[in-house]
């Protein structure tokens, strides 16, 4: 039962985070840098988008396992 806790803080924590960095961003330069691109298609990204994804997924999951 502690390391679903622990999976849940993490998991959410990642998307708190992952939220911050975009506002911080946005406050300081008027929008979000993404500097990660990919050379499939036009996905450009940077790793507040990939924490809140990886949140997100993590807790889909988790609820899933609950059950």
């Amino acid at each position: 039962m502690v390391s679903f806790i622990c999976f849940l803080l993490v998991f959410i924590s990642f998307i708190i985070l992952g939220a911050v960095s975009n506002l911080l961003d946005r406050i300081t330069y008027g929008f979000v840098v993404d500097y990660i691109q990919t050379p499939l298609y036009w996905w450009v990204f940077n790793i507040a988008d990939i924490m809140i994804t990886i949140g997100v997924i993590g807790l889909i999951f988790s609820k899933n396992e609950k059950k």
